[in-house]
């Protein structure tokens, strides 16, 4: 920033250097128009004109330019919220999953016996 503003000084400061030593007078004609000026005033105009027709001209591809920006910015969140959607299902069945492949607790050291009747013997 502080660039930015060091060469606009040196600009300004060779502006008005050009402005004292271009102080003759210019006639300018244009269509009906007709006016007197310093050399320096008329320069300016015509680079502010200038200046004016090169923004207009790019103002279009501008504008489109910031909408498709716009654009893709909501696409972009939409694409983040679905995505922290996602990840919070994939956790929440990554820890269903790990639920169901442990082994089940032991409730103590009992042992627990298992009765199987003998078919053989009958009563």
């Amino acid at each position: 920033m502080q660039i930015f503003l060091f060469l606009a000084l040196i600009i300004a400061v060779v502006a008005v250097f050009f402005a004292l030593q271009n102080n003759d007078p210019a006639n300018v004609k244009f269509a009906v128009w007709e006016f007197n000026s310093s050399l320096a005033f008329v320069l300016l105009l015509a680079v502010l004109a200038g200046a004016l027709i090169s923004f207009l001209f790019s103002m279009p591809s501008n504008v489109r330019a910031r909408w498709t920006i716009r654009q893709q910015r909501k696409k972009l969140n939409e694409y983040e919220a679905s995505l922290a959607e996602v990840n919070a299902k994939l956790e929440e069945n990554e820890k269903k999953l790990l639920t169901l492949q442990s082994p089940p607790e032991k409730k103590g050291d009992e042992a627990m016996e298992i009765v199987v009747p003998d078919p053989a013997a009958k009563h």
